[in-house]
């Protein structure tokens, strides 16, 4: 009794056809521009930046690398250089 009452209130309604797409996607276009469009200043500035970076971190290890090696050398040449002053007899 209570549907009957229900179907006559709804009947003057329009009727409306809805059309379903059983595919993903119909004819959605794509809200993320395209590669060509971004901004290329910005990232030119990021890789000159990251190209610094790494020039200097390069040339920080060369110069301890460097270094390194030099302290190694004159630890080597005052082994010699006490070695030589101990066979003649001179010590200081």
């Amino acid at each position: 009794m209570v549907l009957t009452r229900f179907e006559e209130e709804n009947s003057n309604m329009t009727q409306v056809e809805v059309d379903e797409v059983l595919t993903l996607m119909s004819h959605m276009a794509a809200k993320v521009p395209s590669h060509n469009t971004m901004p290329s200043g910005m990232v030119f500035l990021v890789k000159l930046l990251c190209d610094f970076m790494l020039n200097a971190v390069l040339l920080q290890r060369l110069n301890g690398a460097l270094h390194s090696v030099l302290l190694h050398l004159l630890r080597h040449v005052r082994i010699l250089d006490h070695g030589f002053l101990v066979t003649r007899g001179h010590l200081h």
